[in-house]
Protein backbone atom coordinates (compact mmCIF):
# COMPACT_ATOMS: atom_id res chain seq x y z
CA UNK A 1 0.00 0.00 0.00
CA UNK A 2 2.71 2.48 1.00
CA UNK A 3 6.34 2.80 -0.02
CA UNK A 4 9.02 5.26 0.98
CA UNK A 5 12.09 5.36 -1.25
CA UNK A 6 15.20 7.09 0.05
CA UNK A 7 13.11 9.67 1.91
CA UNK A 8 15.06 12.42 3.65
CA UNK A 9 13.65 15.43 5.48
CA UNK A 10 15.27 18.72 6.48
CA UNK A 11 14.02 21.36 8.90
CA UNK A 12 15.84 24.34 7.50
CA UNK A 13 19.45 23.24 7.26
CA UNK A 14 19.07 20.47 9.85
CA UNK A 15 18.56 16.99 8.42
CA UNK A 16 16.25 14.86 10.54
CA UNK A 17 15.62 11.82 8.30
CA UNK A 18 18.22 10.02 6.20
CA UNK A 19 17.29 7.87 3.17
CA UNK A 20 14.32 6.01 4.66
CA UNK A 21 13.26 2.96 2.64
CA UNK A 22 10.21 1.03 3.81
CA UNK A 23 7.09 -0.78 2.62
CA UNK A 24 3.80 -1.10 4.49
CA UNK A 25 1.29 -3.68 3.32
CA UNK A 26 -2.43 -2.99 3.27
CA UNK A 27 -4.36 -4.15 6.32
CA UNK A 28 -1.40 -4.22 8.69
CA UNK A 29 -0.82 -2.36 11.95
CA UNK A 30 2.69 -0.93 12.16
CA UNK A 31 4.36 0.74 15.12
CA UNK A 32 7.19 3.25 14.72
CA UNK A 33 9.70 3.04 17.54
CA UNK A 34 12.73 5.04 18.58
CA UNK A 35 14.05 7.37 21.28
CA UNK A 36 12.98 11.00 21.50
CA UNK A 37 14.28 12.88 18.48
CA UNK A 38 14.65 9.74 16.36
CA UNK A 39 12.30 11.09 13.68
CA UNK A 40 9.15 9.10 14.40
CA UNK A 41 6.70 12.00 14.05
CA UNK A 42 8.56 13.32 11.02
CA UNK A 43 8.02 10.03 9.17
CA UNK A 44 4.26 10.33 9.72
CA UNK A 45 4.25 14.01 8.72
CA UNK A 46 6.17 13.24 5.53
CA UNK A 47 3.61 10.60 4.58
CA UNK A 48 0.75 13.02 5.38
CA UNK A 49 2.33 15.85 3.38
CA UNK A 50 3.01 18.18 6.32
CA UNK A 51 6.74 18.32 5.57
CA UNK A 52 8.46 18.26 2.19
CA UNK A 53 10.73 15.25 1.70
CA UNK A 54 13.43 14.34 -0.71
CA UNK A 55 13.02 10.93 -2.31
CA UNK A 56 9.69 9.35 -3.27
CA UNK A 57 6.50 8.38 -1.46
CA UNK A 58 4.13 5.98 -3.23
CA UNK A 59 0.57 5.29 -2.06
CA UNK A 60 -1.28 2.43 -3.73
CA UNK A 61 1.20 2.65 -6.60
CA UNK A 62 0.83 6.38 -7.23
CA UNK A 63 3.63 8.87 -6.59
CA UNK A 64 2.26 11.35 -4.01
CA UNK A 65 5.57 12.98 -3.11
CA UNK A 66 4.58 16.42 -4.38
CA UNK A 67 0.88 16.30 -3.50
CA UNK A 68 -0.34 18.74 -0.82
CA UNK A 69 -1.75 17.33 2.41
CA UNK A 70 -5.36 18.04 1.37
CA UNK A 71 -4.99 15.88 -1.74
CA UNK A 72 -3.54 13.06 0.32
CA UNK A 73 -6.53 13.16 2.65
CA UNK A 74 -8.79 12.82 -0.39
CA UNK A 75 -6.79 9.74 -1.46
CA UNK A 76 -7.38 8.08 1.91
CA UNK A 77 -4.49 9.15 4.16
CA UNK A 78 -5.38 10.57 7.57
CA UNK A 79 -3.07 11.69 10.39
CA UNK A 80 -4.20 12.21 13.99
CA UNK A 81 -1.67 14.64 15.39
CA UNK A 82 0.11 14.43 18.73
CA UNK A 83 -1.75 16.15 21.59
CA UNK A 84 -5.05 15.93 19.69
CA UNK A 85 -5.00 19.52 18.31
CA UNK A 86 -8.75 20.01 18.68
CA UNK A 87 -10.60 23.31 18.39
CA UNK A 88 -11.47 23.60 22.06
CA UNK A 89 -14.16 26.26 21.60
CA UNK A 90 -16.08 24.07 19.14
CA UNK A 91 -18.39 21.24 20.06
CA UNK A 92 -17.47 17.63 19.56
CA UNK A 93 -19.85 17.46 16.59
CA UNK A 94 -18.24 20.50 14.98
CA UNK A 95 -14.75 19.06 15.47
CA UNK A 96 -15.83 15.78 13.93
CA UNK A 97 -17.50 17.43 10.97
CA UNK A 98 -14.30 19.33 10.18
CA UNK A 99 -12.79 15.95 9.30
CA UNK A 100 -15.15 15.78 6.33
CA UNK A 101 -15.39 19.47 5.45
CA UNK A 102 -15.14 18.79 1.71
CA UNK A 103 -18.04 16.34 1.74
CA UNK A 104 -21.66 17.26 1.13
CA UNK A 105 -24.00 17.72 4.08
CA UNK A 106 -25.62 14.36 3.43
CA UNK A 107 -22.26 12.62 3.14
CA UNK A 108 -21.02 14.27 6.35
CA UNK A 109 -24.12 13.03 8.17
CA UNK A 110 -23.55 9.49 6.88
CA UNK A 111 -19.90 9.58 7.87
CA UNK A 112 -20.76 10.89 11.32
CA UNK A 113 -23.09 7.96 11.89
CA UNK A 114 -20.35 5.57 10.74
CA UNK A 115 -17.84 7.13 13.14
CA UNK A 116 -20.30 7.06 16.03
CA UNK A 117 -20.79 3.39 15.28
CA UNK A 118 -17.04 2.86 15.64
CA UNK A 119 -16.69 5.21 18.62
CA UNK A 120 -20.06 4.98 20.42
CA UNK A 121 -18.78 6.86 23.48
CA UNK A 122 -18.81 10.04 21.39
CA UNK A 123 -22.55 10.03 20.85
CA UNK A 124 -23.33 11.45 24.29
CA UNK A 125 -20.59 14.07 23.91
CA UNK A 126 -21.64 15.65 20.61
CA UNK A 127 -22.98 18.89 22.14
CA UNK A 128 -20.16 19.40 24.61
CA UNK A 129 -17.27 21.75 23.98
CA UNK A 130 -14.14 19.80 23.20
CA UNK A 131 -12.06 21.85 25.65
CA UNK A 132 -14.21 20.61 28.53
CA UNK A 133 -13.43 16.93 27.90
CA UNK A 134 -10.94 14.65 29.60
CA UNK A 135 -7.75 13.70 27.79
CA UNK A 136 -9.13 10.30 26.89
CA UNK A 137 -12.33 11.79 25.52
CA UNK A 138 -10.37 14.33 23.51
CA UNK A 139 -8.29 11.53 22.02
CA UNK A 140 -11.47 9.79 20.89
CA UNK A 141 -12.65 13.02 19.26
CA UNK A 142 -9.32 13.42 17.49
CA UNK A 143 -9.48 9.84 16.21
CA UNK A 144 -13.09 10.33 15.17
CA UNK A 145 -12.15 13.45 13.23
CA UNK A 146 -9.47 11.46 11.44
CA UNK A 147 -11.95 8.69 10.64
CA UNK A 148 -14.42 11.19 9.21
CA UNK A 149 -12.13 11.38 6.17
CA UNK A 150 -12.84 7.67 5.49
CA UNK A 151 -9.15 6.80 5.42
CA UNK A 152 -7.58 3.64 4.10
CA UNK A 153 -4.40 4.55 5.98
CA UNK A 154 -4.83 5.96 9.50
CA UNK A 155 -1.75 7.35 11.24
CA UNK A 156 -1.67 8.14 14.96
CA UNK A 157 1.06 10.30 16.46
CA UNK A 158 1.47 9.24 20.12
CA UNK A 159 -2.19 8.35 20.69
CA UNK A 160 -1.62 7.48 24.38
CA UNK A 161 0.27 10.62 25.36
CA UNK A 162 -0.94 12.02 28.68
CA UNK A 163 -3.77 9.50 29.10
CA UNK A 164 -4.78 7.68 32.26
CA UNK A 165 -4.33 3.88 32.33
CA UNK A 166 -8.08 3.44 31.84
CA UNK A 167 -8.08 5.76 28.83
CA UNK A 168 -5.04 3.97 27.38
CA UNK A 169 -6.92 0.68 27.64
CA UNK A 170 -9.97 2.17 25.92
CA UNK A 171 -7.99 3.75 23.09
CA UNK A 172 -5.98 0.56 22.61
CA UNK A 173 -9.18 -1.46 22.28
CA UNK A 174 -10.51 0.96 19.67
CA UNK A 175 -7.28 0.84 17.65
CA UNK A 176 -7.32 -2.95 17.72
CA UNK A 177 -10.98 -3.01 16.62
CA UNK A 178 -10.17 -0.67 13.71
CA UNK A 179 -7.26 -2.89 12.75
CA UNK A 180 -9.56 -5.90 12.90
CA UNK A 181 -11.84 -4.22 10.36
CA UNK A 182 -8.97 -4.22 7.84
CA UNK A 183 -7.87 -0.59 8.20
CA UNK A 184 -4.14 0.00 7.74
CA UNK A 185 -2.77 1.73 10.85
CA UNK A 186 0.63 3.28 11.53
CA UNK A 187 1.33 4.73 14.96
CA UNK A 188 4.20 5.78 17.15
CA UNK A 189 4.32 5.51 20.91
CA UNK A 190 6.97 5.65 23.62
CA UNK A 191 5.73 2.49 25.36
CA UNK A 192 7.70 -0.11 23.43
CA UNK A 193 6.10 -3.18 24.97
CA UNK A 194 2.58 -1.89 24.35
CA UNK A 195 3.44 -0.88 20.77
CA UNK A 196 4.87 -4.29 19.91
CA UNK A 197 1.91 -6.07 21.49
CA UNK A 198 -0.56 -4.04 19.40
CA UNK A 199 1.19 -4.27 16.04
CA UNK A 200 2.09 -6.82 13.40
CA UNK A 201 5.22 -5.03 12.19
CA UNK A 202 7.65 -2.55 13.69
CA UNK A 203 9.92 0.15 12.32
CA UNK A 204 12.83 1.18 14.52
CA UNK A 205 14.46 4.58 14.03
CA UNK A 206 17.67 5.87 15.49
CA UNK A 207 18.91 9.41 14.91
CA UNK A 208 16.77 9.76 11.78
CA UNK A 209 17.81 6.46 10.23
CA UNK A 210 15.78 3.27 9.86
CA UNK A 211 17.77 0.58 11.64
CA UNK A 212 15.18 -2.22 11.63
CA UNK A 213 11.93 -3.15 9.91
CA UNK A 214 10.54 -6.54 10.85
CA UNK A 215 7.58 -8.40 12.35
CA UNK A 216 6.86 -7.13 15.84
CA UNK A 217 7.43 -10.55 17.39
CA UNK A 218 10.89 -10.67 15.86
CA UNK A 219 11.74 -7.19 17.11
CA UNK A 220 10.44 -8.06 20.59
CA UNK A 221 12.53 -11.24 20.75
CA UNK A 222 15.79 -9.53 19.82
CA UNK A 223 18.05 -7.04 21.54
CA UNK A 224 18.01 -4.27 18.95
CA UNK A 225 15.39 -2.15 20.74
CA UNK A 226 17.42 -2.17 23.93
CA UNK A 227 20.57 -1.40 21.92
CA UNK A 228 18.92 1.62 20.27
CA UNK A 229 17.25 3.02 23.37
CA UNK A 230 20.38 2.66 25.48
CA UNK A 231 22.65 3.99 22.74
CA UNK A 232 24.76 0.87 22.19
CA UNK A 233 23.82 0.14 18.56
CA UNK A 234 25.81 3.07 17.18
CA UNK A 235 28.76 2.05 19.35
CA UNK A 236 28.59 -1.48 17.94
CA UNK A 237 28.37 -0.15 14.39
CA UNK A 238 31.38 2.11 14.88
CA UNK A 239 33.36 -0.62 16.58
Amino acid sequence: MLQLERVSVFYGTQQVLWDIDLTIAAGTTVCVLGPNGAGKSTVLKAIAGLVKPRGRILFEGADITRLPASRRVALGISLVLERRRLFNDLTVRENLELGAFRASSAERADRLEDVLGMLPALRDLLRRQSGDLSGGQQQLVAMGRGLMAKPRLLMLDEPFLGLSPAAVSEVRSIIENLAGSGLTIVFNEQNVRLSLAMSQAALLLEAGRLVAAAPSEEIAAGSIVQDVYFGTSMESASG
